[in-house]
């Protein structure tokens, strides 16, 4: 059942709205599990859904249907809700509004990516704003800021649906289930032309009369105290001619056609050898597997005989597993689909055809959700048919792997199990052809009928336009139907969208091509797209910061202000390179200098700063609050401590070259399941994590462990495949991808971590760290080139200053990884690299800290055998260690740097202060790199990966060893428990 459906606060109420037909003969589908709305952690009371108003209209087969919702938050603080909901075939969100000031404001259209970094900036500044976003396939997020204390916010969205057609009528389905009492709902329905009727849903809301205005027939229900129940079904006549529509839009006119058409159908011949392509991912056990059995009980039955490969596809496709099929019998071969375990990411690419096999078909059971890896299913030469049973699904992807080939793409949630399998085993009437007499741009629906009908929608560029089209079986010489369009159609306000709806569809199916044509109809005509977000923003000034098109009543107040602002961001570009260069000319001058490697004095009394170093790393005896810490965002600074000193051994300094090695107190999550782990052995550790996974849904802090788990026993596959669930938590979390692409390249993974890196710098290009992130796996995969030009990025933009100085880190890295290159005899091309930031400058030790949360602050604590603490208030030790700027904001990354160490004992430890996320936060994850010799060839590094969950002082990480006699330092682990 098409549907769209919302869960209120903490699953505490849910609008459920929308809905396609299915075939009479099939028996309802189960409503799909709710989607779940997070509120900033900890809520005190559920925000209540009070009031829902609900209006739809109904034009032919086309419905816009918008649902207003009132929520209140009944805590003494406001909140965010993010809540994620799933849309079918056929239904495409086309307008948000939200209150500002009491009065609701629409939505404007704006690149996904700059919606998404525009509603975390306003967002930070305490400023209302609301965004509403295509993740992955048909899939929705809307993200509300804020939801006020003791008091009301209403957000509306609209979708815009095609009705499936049974028998002679247009069904149109509103499923109302409520899971608490409203205090108020109202509902309005009107049709044009033809009236409807109510076919259902009395037990919901009474019996609907519809009374005749003019052309329109109207429907009206208002209830107080209202427990909805059951479902809300309208019948609307279908006439047996074909129906056009048109509508002018800025000059354009659009049409929009609905062709009945009869179907025929002839049986096809039959494969002998089938390749059963069965995704066995963490989410194909969310698929409906009954129907797809018995899709598949009536395929075998009608083959007989067959030979059968089942490919198991996830993480990495698993070797082919063959049956015979006799008399239908397919036992065996259902015996081996029902012991399957569903676990990890999908990774379509993984899948390579064998030239050698005999396929004649490919049978291809999956909800097109590529997530890991390689989106792309290998071209085949012979027919490939999707086969979805899924709620959330990317029917457009599907629809395009099919149809390529040759094949079918079978939605099992839209069809009965009799309907699919005809589609499945017989050949039946297509579109084959379609044109205009005009040449004007035309789009189908589908090639296929559905229910007897073809849609088609285009641009129409003249009165008398005609729409011609061939239909018939393949192979056959095409009926040709012809469709007058202009002067006898309808005009509907709905053509516009429905052209700009089946395009985006179109072009969907091969998105990484088409994502320019994308932008550009979802920014022209308003729609939520994989390119385009709606958004909505509390201030003018914040629009035209941004440059987003704001409403109409904006306008005039947002071309003013945008002239000045464009004219300060021309001056940002031109300085930014300058400024990075002075800032490099200073670690420069910081590196040349030599710094005692003695006794640190008792007292060291301030004094100015040496020559080309900034004033706040001269070195201090008490640390005062640095510039940097001044640039904290929400956090209360007042309260921190300055951390103590620790104390260690100090050693004679050596002119020679020290033996330094890495000890890292390894980190042991203290989970109830680790005991498990590490008792059952290695043979049942894969067995454990699965019984254990049911009671920890949704947690990255399982998948990880469990990982590492895998990893130290050496199951490197295993490891994987359970890492790369992460990427199927949650569509789009690009805080969770960043610790699967860092967690990935830990595990020596880099070609694997390279892809989830591409998806979050499409996600975020507006924070550094995805481009040092993907730069960082491109040289871990020794693709230079790549490297260089992706760190450059970091270096040479500019950045929000929540991001201080991470240029300088990049740029290191960078000139590290050109020297690297080089050593391995790799020609680069530098020629865009200003010469004035080409410089090695290698280290005796190096550490970056880096996190997966946004708005958190954790600091990077290096204390040397002096027992001189470098942290963010003391960023210059006496032996010359340096801290990077303060990272308040998240993410990091912080780096301590070294270029020639005092032998001794270094401790490297973490301080987490604490965070200001709206959403729900769970334990953070950090990544600690020491590295030994960076930037030559010796370097060496070890990397640790751990979580804190809350304010912790101190922890420790490591420690590095640094021998004045050039003997081997210690490179063993030992284990420290979270506090």
């Amino acid at each position: 059942m098409t549907y769209l459906r919302f869960l209120g606060p903490l699953l505490a109420a849910f609008v459920a709205f929308g809905a396609s037909a299915q075939s009479l003969r099939r028996p309802p589908h189960p409503l799909p599990r709710p989607p779940h709305l997070v509120i900033a952690s900890p809520a005190e009371k559920p925000v209540a859904l009070e009031s829902v108003k609900i209006g739809t209209d109904i034009r032919g087969s086309l419905a816009m249907t918008s649902v207003e919702m009132r929520f209140f938050n009944p805590n003494a603080r406001q909140l965010e809700g993010e809540l994620e909901f799933p849309l079918l075939d056929g239904q495409r969100v086309v307008g948000m509004a939200m209150d500002v000031d009491g009065k609701l404001r629409e939505a404007v259209p704006v690149e996904k990516t700059r919606g998404q970094a525009v509603f975390e900036e306003v967002t930070r500044a305490r400023i209302d704003p609301a965004l509403l976003q295509q993740t992955q396939g048909n899939n929705y997020k809307l993200r509300v800021y804020p939801i006020p204390a003791g008091k009301y916010k209403t957000v509306v969205i609209r979708y815009l649906e095609s009705l499936p057609r049974a028998g002679a009528q247009y069904m149109y389905r509103l499923p109302l289930a409520y899971a608490v009492t409203l205090a108020a709902f109202d509902l309005t329905v009107t049709v044009a032309d033809k009236p409807g009727r109510q076919s259902q849903g009395a037990d919901a809301v009474g019996s609907l009369t519809f009374e005749r205005t003019g052309s329109f027939y109207t429907a009206h229900v208002n209830r107080e105290r209202f427990t909805a129940r059951g479902m809300l079904e309208i019948a609307v006549p279908v006439g047996d001619q074909p129906q056009s529509y048109t509508q002018v839009r800025d000059g354009i006119t659009y049409f929009y056609a609905e062709v009945p058409t009869p179907v025929r159908s002839a049986p096809r011949p039959l494969p002998r050898a089938i390749t059963l392509v069965w995704d066995a991912s963490g989410s194909g056990a969310r698929r409906d597997r009954a129907r797809e059995f018995a899709l598949l009980d009536a395929y075998f039955r009608r083959l007989q005989t067959a030979e059968v490969n089942l490919v198991r596809l996830r993480d990495s496709v698993e070797a082919a597993e063959p049956f015979s099929i006799r008399n239908g019998d397919w036992r065996a071969l259902r015996s081996a689909l029902e012991r399957t375990v569903y676990d990890g990411a999908t990774n379509f690419s993984s899948f390579v055809p064998d030239p050698q096999a005999a396929t004649q078909e490919y049978l291809l059971f999956t909800d097109g959700l590529g997530n890991f890896g390689g989106r792309d299913f290998a071209a085949t030469k012979v027919p490939v048919h999707t086969i979805s049973s899924s709620q959330q699904s990317d029917p457009a992807w599907l629809a395009h792997v099919a149809q390529r080939s040759g094949g079918r793409h079978i939605d099992l949630l839209r069809d009965s199990v009799t309907e699919a399998t005809a589609q499945l085993l017989s050949r039946t009437t297509q579109l084959l052809t379609m044109d205009m007499n005009d040449g004007s741009s035309v789009v189908a629906a589908s090639r296929y009928p559905e229910k007897g009908l073809i849609r088609v929608a285009g641009v129409l560029n003249r009165l008398d336009g005609e729409l011609r089209l061939g239909v018939g079986l393949p192979g056959e010489t095409p009926r040709e139907i012809k469709v007058s369009l202009g002067r006898g159609a309808v005009e509907s306000p709905f053509a516009a969208m429905t052209y700009a709806g089946l395009k985006v569809n179109e072009l969907d199916a091969d998105y990484r091509l088409n994502r320019g044509e994308i932008l550009r109809l979802g920014k022209a005509f308003g729609l939520v797209t994989r390119e385009t977000s709606l958004i909505v923003l509390d201030r003018v000034a914040d629009y035209a910061r941004f440059e987003i098109m704001p409403p109409a009543e904006l306008r005039s107040e947002y071309d003013r202000l945008l002239a000045t602002l464009q004219q300060r961001k021309t001056t940002a570009r031109v300085s930014q390179l300058e400024r990075v260069v002075k800032l490099f000319e200073e670690r420069q001058a910081w590196w040349q200098r030599e710094f005692p490697k003695g006794k640190r004095p008792a007292s060291t009394p301030s004094k100015p700063a040496p020559a080309g170093a900034t004033s706040d790393l001269a070195p201090r005896a008490a640390p005062p609050q640095d510039s940097a810490r001044r640039e904290s965002t929400a956090l209360d600074m007042a309260r921190r401590p300055a951390p103590a000193p620790a104390t260690a051994a100090g050693a004679p300094a050596s002119s020679g070259p020290p033996a330094i090695g890495i000890q890292l107190r390894r980190w042991t999550p203290d989970a109830p399941y680790i005991a498990r782990f590490t008792q059952g052995g290695k043979d049942n550790l894969y067995r454990i994590y699965l019984d254990e996974r049911a009671n920890y849904p949704g947690s990255t802090a399982f998948y990880l462990d469990a990982a590492d788990q895998l990893f130290d026993q050496g199951m490197t596959g295993l490891g994987v495949r359970v890492l790369s669930n992460l990427a199927e938590m949650e569509l789009e979390n690009r805080h969770v991808l960043r610790v699967l692409g860092l967690r990935l390249l830990q595990a020596g993974a880099p070609k694997l971590a390279i892809p989830v890196f591409q998806q979050i710098l499409e996600l975020s290009p507006e924070e550094p760290q995805s481009y040092r992130d993907l730069g960082l796996a491109y040289a871990a995969d020794k693709q230079y080139q790549k490297a260089v030009d992706s760190l450059y990025e970091v270096v040479i933009r500019p950045w929000h200053e929540r991001f201080p100085e991470v240029e300088l880190i990049a740029l290191t890295e960078m000139n590290a990884i050109i020297a690297e290159a080089e050593r391995a005899g790799n020609t680069l091309d530098a020629s865009r690299i200003d010469p004035r930031l080409r410089r090695n400058l290698p280290l005796d030790a190096r550490v970056i800290l880096t996190w997966d949360a946004d708005a958190t602050d954790i600091d990077l604590w290096v204390t040397d055998p002096n027992g001189e603490k470098a942290y963010y208030g003391h960023r210059l030790t006496y032996q010359g260690g340096r801290m990077s700027r303060d990272f308040t904001g998240g993410y990091g990354p912080e780096e301590f740097s070294l270029k020639r160490a005092k032998p001794g004992r270094y401790l490297v430890q973490v301080n987490f202060y604490g965070h200001t996320r709206q959403t729900v936060a769970g334990a953070t994850t950090l990544q600690v790199r020491l590295f030994t010799g960076y930037g030559t060839a010796a370097q060496r590094e070890r990397t640790i990966t751990l979580r804190l969950r809350e304010k912790q002082d101190g922890f420790t990480v490591g420690e590095f060893f640094v021998s004045a006699d050039g003997t081997a330092a210690p490179q063993t682990e030992e284990t420290s428990k979270p506090r």
